[in-house]
């Protein structure tokens, strides 16, 4: 059945707004999986605050366009879902993980956007490998606060030395 011009329309401002709200994009080609692990994959993306949309690949380039992305429909499988993230670790290392788990053939990761710049396969791939904005942020306070440890530790050094000394002396007697 062939959707009519403001259903498409609809659909175009819809997943333009998508588009607009989240700076990440991953495609997937989920042809063969079944209903089942989909629903699963998007309970996955929501405690990520990440939704999984299957899109009609005509009116999905359309919206990518008016932002300004161009993306080729030779690059994008027939059964196309976009996982849209605002964050672009996580999007991208749940969806990776999910098509390791799934059966051969029936869930892969195709590509992305991150913020108007196309991605490949590959890329997507390699994003999912960088630690998520709470890792980097926890290395960065064990970093801040490396030196200071450190520097009661030292402070704390004699005193510690002193006790040990009476507590040494108070056995031998």
């Amino acid at each position: 059945m062939a959707l009519s011009k403001d259903r498409k329309k609809a659909l175009i401002s819809d997943l333009h707004q998508s588009i607009t709200d989240n700076p990440v994009l991953i495609f997937t080609d989920f042809g063969g999986s079944s209903v089942k692990s989909v629903e699963e994959f998007r309970t996955q993306l929501r405690v990520e605050n990440a939704t999984y949309k299957v899109v009609k690949k005509t009116l999905f380039v359309k919206a990518l366009q008016a932002q300004g992305v161009e993306v080729s429909l030779d690059n994008l499988p027939g059964n196309l879902g976009v996982v849209f993230a605002t964050d672009p670790v996580s999007g991208a290392k749940i969806s990776t993980q999910f098509a390791k788990k799934a059966p051969k053939d029936t869930f892969k990761v195709v590509g992305g956007v991150l913020e108007k710049g196309y991605l490949d396969a590959a890329q997507v791939v390699a994003l999912s490998k960088l630690p998520t904005k709470e890792e980097l942020q926890a290395q960065l306070v064990g970093t801040l606060v490396g030196p200071a440890r450190g520097f009661v530790t030292v402070l704390s050094g004699p005193s510690r030395g002193l006790v040990t000394l009476l507590s040494a002396y108070r056995d031998s007697k």
